[in-house]
C-alpha cells in the first residue's frame, strides 16, 4: 500500500489532500490509511502541510541525501533527486557530520560560481557510531581525542579503566546529547600510539576491516584439509603469473593452438567454494568482509591465510581443486565454444610479472633459459592477449589508464618513496584472459535465464557528460554528443588523445562516469562494452566471485535449477550484491585514506622541495596539482598573487595577467604536509609557462564523432 501511495503522489496532477480525501481517492479505509501515512512520515518520504494535507517531501522543496564533510568544514550532498553533488557551506551544516543522512533544501542559484547550493534542515540518521582516537592526559584527567580532526565534538567518556595514556581506542557513541556533545564508552584498545603500523590499523578498523578472525572461524578452519592427491584433470602446461610477493595464487592459465588455427585458452580458478561452505562461520565472515584490502605494506584478507595462502593457493607441483573455463577463441577474439568444468590441476611454474616482462619485452636470455619449455606458449599468450584487447577496443571498451602509485615503507612503516606502478605485457595478458573468462561465465548463466550476480556499469549521465564537454572545449577538445547520447567509440578516441597530454581531463571524465557495482539485474558493463559480465576469477579475495563459483556448482555440476533453488538464489544474490558493493566502496575509501595519509607523511620530509606538476582540478578556493608520482596537493587561492575568478563551466581560475586551466603544467613548492589531516599544500613557483598552454595547443580542436 505504501508503494501505491507514493506512486499516486508522484503523478503530475496530484495536489496535497487530507486523510479523508485520500481515502476516497484510493478507495481505502481512512484508519488503515493513517497507519501507512504515519510510517511514510517516519521514513521522511512524505510530509504534512499546516492544514494536515499530505504530499511528497519534494513538494516542499525538501530532499533526502547523504552529506560528505571535508577537512575545511564545508560539505557536499549526494542525492538521488539531483544529478550532481550539492555544495554546503559550513554555515549551513546544521550539526551534520560526515556521511550523515540529512533533509536539505536548495538555496537560490549562486551566479558567481554558477552552481546550486544546499542547506541542511535536519539530520535524520547519524552515520557515526564509533570513533577511533587517542587517550591523552589533560592535567590530572584523562580525555579522549578523536584522530579525525574534523570532528567538532565533546566526548563524555563513562569509564577509562581499560585504557591508559597513549592508547589508541574505539569509543562507542551511546547518545547524541546535541550537535556538539556525545556520551559513550571505550569498548576496545587497538594498541599504543607508538606500535608499528598502528596508523594503518586504526584507519582499517574505521572502515570495518581487521586482520584477526573470530575463535569460531579459527575452530572451523582446523577441520579443513587438503583433498587426497588426484591425477590432474588436464594434461597441459599450466602456469600462474603474479606479483613477486603474492601468496594467494587464485588463477592459472594454459594455451595451445588447435588444428583449425584457433586458440584454446584455459583459465583455472581456485575452487574456494569446495572449502567455504554456504552458511559456515568462514562464509559468514567472508560475506561480512566482502573483499581483501591492500594497504601500503600489508593485506587484510577476506579469508584466513590457511585458505588463501595454503589450501586454495595454486602453488606449483601441488594438486589443487579448480573450476576451469576453457575457451576456443578465433583470430577475431570471438569465443567459438567453451566448457566450464571442475577438476584438479598441478601448475608447472609459479612465474612473476617481472619474469614474463623480461622474456616478452626485453628478451632476457637468462630468464628465457629458466623457462625454455614455456617460451612458445608465452609468445602465443602475448599474441592472443593482443587479439582480445583489439576486439574489446573495436566494440568500444574504455581504457582510462590512470597512473597508480606504490608506497615504499621501511620496517617501521615510515614511507621512504612513492613511485609509479608499471604495467607490462605480463600484467596486461593476465588482465585480458581474466576479462574474457568473466564474460564467458556471465554469458553462460544469463542464457540459462537463472539468478546470478553480475558486475554492471551504467551509461554515463547526460548532464555530467555535457558539463565535461564544456570543460574539455576550453582545453581544445570536443566530444560529439547527439540526442543527449555519446558513442563509446567517441569517448574511446577522446581518451586516446588525452592519454599523453591531459591526465587531468582523463581523471575528471572518470569521476563523471557511473560507478561499477554488483547486481542481480544484468544491465551490461558500459566501460567494458560488454553485454554480460561478472567476477569469477578471484574467489580468494572477493565474495561475489565465491558466490559465482557456488552457483556454477549448483547449476552446472549438480543441476539444481528447480524453482525453489532459483527463488532462494535470487534472495541471497540480491543481498550479497548490496553488501559486496558496499564493502568494495569501503575498501576503496580505506585504501585511498591510507594512501593519502602515507603520501602526506612522506611529504612532511620534503617541505620546501620544488616539483613539476599538472593541474588536476580547479575550484573556487584554489587548484589541485599532481606530481609525476601521483602525490596531489592544494594550491590555495589565497597563495596566488592577485585577484582570481572561478569559472566552473571551463574549470579555470582567471586572473588579470594569468589563467589557470585544468591540465596546465606548473611548477610548485611544497609548503606544508600533515599526516593527521592527510593534507598537502603547494605554492606556485613563478615561471613563464605557469598557467599557460602553447597557443597552438589552445587553438587545436580535436573532434570525436
Amino acid at each position: 500500500m505504501k508503494e501505491k501511495i507514493i506512486e499516486w503522489m508522484e503523478k503530475q496532477d496530484y495536489r496535497p489532500q487530507n486523510i479523508e480525501e485520500m481515502a476516497t481517492s484510493l478507495n481505502t479505509n481512512p484508519i488503515q490509511l493513517k497507519t501507512y501515512l504515519d510510517e511514510l512520515e517516519k521514513e521522511y518520504l512524505i510530509k504534512q502541510t499546516k492544514k494536515h494535507k499530505y504530499a511528497l517531501l519534494s513538494f516542499f522543496k525538501q530532499y533526502i541525501g547523504t552529506i560528505t564533510v571535508k577537512e575545511k568544514g564545508y560539505g557536499f550532498i549526494r542525492s538521488d533527486a539531483f544529478h550532481e553533488d550539492l555544495y554546503v557551506s559550513k554555515l549551513f551544516l546544521a550539526g551534520s557530520m560526515d556521511e550523515d543522512q540529512v533533509i536539505f533544501t536548495i538555496t537560490e542559484q549562486e551566479e558567481r560560481f554558477n552552481r546550486q547550493e544546499a542547506i541542511v534542515i535536519k539530520v535524520i540518521k547519524r552515520n557515526l557510531h564509533q570513533v577511533i582516537g587517542q587517550i591523552k592526559q589533560d592535567k590530572k584527567k584523562l580525555k579522549f581525542v578523536p584522530e579525525d580532526e574534523k570532528l567538532d565534538l565533546v566526548f563524555d567518556v563513562k569509564d577509562f579503566s581499560i585504557a591508559t595514556t597513549g592508547d589508541i581506542v574505539v569509543f562507542n557513541i551511546e547518545e547524541y546529547v546535541n550537535a556538539k556533545l556525545v556520551k559513550g564508552k571505550i569498548t576496545l584498545v587497538l594498541g599504543h600510539m607508538h606500535d608499528i603500523g598502528m596508523d594503518i590499523k586504526s584507519v582499517a578498523y574505521k572502515y570495518g576491516f581487521e586482520n584477526l578472525f573470530s575463535e569460531e572461524v579459527l575452530e572451523e578452519l582446523k577441520e579443513l584439509n587438503s583433498p587426497p592427491v588426484q591425477k590432474p584433470t588436464w594434461d597441459k602446461n599450466i602456469i600462474t603469473i603474479d606479483g613477486n610477493d603474492a601468496k594467494d595464487l587464485d588463477d592459472a592459465i594454459s594455451i595451445q593452438i588447435l588444428g583449425n588455427g584457433h586458440y584454446e585458452l584455459g583459465v583455472y580458478i581456485a575452487d574456494v567454494s569446495s572449502y567455504v561452505l554456504e552458511g559456515s562461520k568462514i562464509d559468514q565472515e567472508a560475506w561480512k568482509r566482502g573483499t581483501s584490502v591492500y594497504l601500503a605494506d600489508r593485506v587484510i584478507p577476506m579469508l584466513p591465510t590457511k585458505l588463501s595462502n595454503e589450501l586454495c593457493s595454486l602453488q606449483p607441483n601441488r594438486p589443487k581443486k579448480v573450476i576451469a573455463c576453457i575457451m576456443e577463441i578465433d583470430s577475431m577474439g570471438k569465443v567459438i565454444q567453451h566448457q566450464i568444468e571442475e577438476g584438479t590441476i598441478q601448475t608447472k611454474y609459479r612465474m612473476t610479472y617481472d619474469e614474463v616482462n623480461a622474456i616478452l619485452m626485453e628478451d632476457d636470455q637468462n630468464i628465457s633459459i629458466k623457462y625454455q619449455d614455456m617460451l612458445t606458449e608465452l609468445r602465443q599468450m602475448e599474441a592472443l592477449a593482443l587479439i582480445l584487447r583489439n576486439m574489446r577496443i573495436k566494440r568500444g571498451a574504455l581504457d582510462f589508464d590512470i597512473p597508480e602509485s606504490k608506497i615504499i615503507v621501511d620496517e617501521q612503516g615510515k614511507p621512504t618513496d612513492v613511485v609509479l606502478r608499471t604495467r607490462g605485457t605480463g600484467e596486461k595478458l593476465i588482465e585480458e584472459f581474466m576479462l574474457i573468462a568473466n564474460e564467458t561465465v556471465a554469458t553462460t548463466i544469463e542464457k540459462m535465464e537463472l539468478p546470478f550476480i553480475y558486475r554492471v556499469h551504467d551509461e554515463p549521465n547526460n548532464l555530467k557528460l555535457a558539463k565535461f564537454n564544456s570543460i574539455a572545449k576550453a582545453s581544445g577538445y570536443h566530444l560529439n554528443i547527439r540526442n543527449n547520447k555519446v558513442r563509446q567509440t567517441a569517448l574511446q578516441q577522446l581518451l586516446l588523445n588525452l592519454k599523453n597530454e591531459d591526465q587531468g581531463l582523463s581523471t575528471l571524465l572518470l569521476r563523471m562516469m557511473a560507478k561499477a557495482k554488483y547486481s542481480e539485474q544484468n544491465i551490461g558493463h558500459y566501460g567494458l562494452a560488454s553485454l554480460s559480465y561478472t567476477h569469477f576469477t578471484s574467489p580468494i579475495r572477493r565474495y561475489p566471485d565465491l558466490l559465482v563459483h557456488r552457483y556454477l556448482r549448483k547449476y552446472l555440476f549438480e543441476h539444481q535449477v528447480d524453482i525453489k533453488t532459483q527463488e532462494d538464489a535470487f534472495q541471497k544474490i540480491t543481498a550479497a550484491a548490496i553488501q559486496s558493493s558496499k564493502k568494495e566502496r569501503d575498501a576503496i575509501d580505506c585504501e585511498y585514506e591510507v594512501s593519502d595519509m602515507k603520501k602526506a607523511e612522506y611529504m612532511e620530509d620534503h617541505i620546501g622541495s620544488v616539483w613539476d606538476a599538472t593541474i588536476t582540478s580547479v575550484t573556487n578556493f584554489g587548484l589541485f596539482a599532481q606530481l609525476p608520482n601521483t602525490i596531489e596537493g592544494l594550491v590555495s587561492i589565497a597563495s596566488l598573487e592577485g585577484y582570481f575568478v572561478f569559472h566552473e563551466n571551463n574549470m579555470s581560475l582567471v586572473g588579470k595577467n594569468i589563467t589557470y586551466h585544468l591540465g596546465d603544467k606548473i611548477r610548485v613548492r611544497v609548503v606544508s604536509a600533515n599526516k593527521k589531516t592527510r593534507q598537502i599544500d603547494f605554492e606556485v613557483v613563478r615561471s613563464k609557462q605557469n598557467g599557460k598552454r602553447k597557443q597552438n595547443n589552445r587553438k587545436k580542436q580535436k573532434s570525436q564523432s
